[in-house]
């Protein structure tokens, strides 16, 4: 796995993606690179193929065309059971999390596979989450639902995170603790991608953008970077953005 225009190594790479609907192309030429220790943002619209990309790239959904490699080898046939094995750890909008047991369970099974038990404490302590460990993530609310998600991911120590919207439907009183949690994930070496419409919480926590649109992607640089890009400003942000 080698590092690409000499930065940090790419462990996930979705390249050259198509996906279309019932004869309706979402993606055409999209891609994403996933790097060490760095969090990337995917933006865009609704219905652009951010969620979809993400889903391509964790082996979740198969792609009409494009590639997938894991740790700088091709996958021929994506499947999330296996690139989770292989150190992926992949959050759909709805969390990672499954209401047949609580969250206390859901971190013992973790730890069972996984290890990261001398961090367990700390994981949960950080992230305000001991009055949730008997909980069904049902009882929970989206931001804690959320928090516990990247509890669990803290835990397992996953080389990659993909985390479809981490922001949707988060109170603001839960933003700084899921940016903490993700925060965390990446200070750990992990290669952090995320989606979502939350452009404050999006642009301070991310390392690089990444521009969906008209099926495909651009790389747009650092936060600072793709406000200043004309096009993303005008089209995705509104020319009046000013930021906080």
């Amino acid at each position: 796995m080698r590092p690409v225009d000499g930065g940090p190594q790419v462990v996930l790479e979705a390249d050259g993606v198509g996906k279309s609907f019932r004869g309706t192309a979402v993606l055409r030429s999209a891609g994403v690179r996933a790097r060490e220790g760095r969090v990337t943002a995917l933006m865009g619209r609704n219905g652009s193929g951010k969620s979809t990309l993400l889903r391509i790239a964790s082996g979740r959904l198969r792609a009409d065309h494009g590639r997938i490699l894991f740790r700088g080898s091709w996958v021929p046939s994506p499947a999330l059971a296996r690139l989770a094995g292989e150190g992926l750890f992949y959050s759909a909008q709805d969390s990672a999390l499954t209401d047949l047991f609580t969250f206390r369970e859901q971190l013992d099974a973790v730890q069972r596979v996984w290890g990261g038990g001398e961090d367990r404490t700390g994981i949960v302590e950080s992230l305000r989450l001991n009055d949730l460990l008997d909980r069904r993530p049902r009882k929970m609310s989206g931001g804690e639902r959320q928090r516990a998600t990247l509890a669990m991911a803290l835990l397992r120590r996953p080389l990659c995170l993909l985390m479809d919207e981490p922001f949707a439907g988060v109170a603001p009183k839960d933003l700084p603790l899921v940016s903490r949690g993700l925060l965390a994930l990446r200070d750990t070496g992990c290669a952090v991608v995320v989606t979502g419409h939350e452009v404050n919480e999006l642009f301070a926590l991310a390392d690089e953008v990444v521009w969906v649109v008209a099926g495909t992607t651009h790389d747009l640089g650092s936060p600072e970077q793709a406000a200043l890009h004309h096009q993303f400003r005008r089209e995705y942000l509104g020319a009046g953005w000013r930021g906080e």
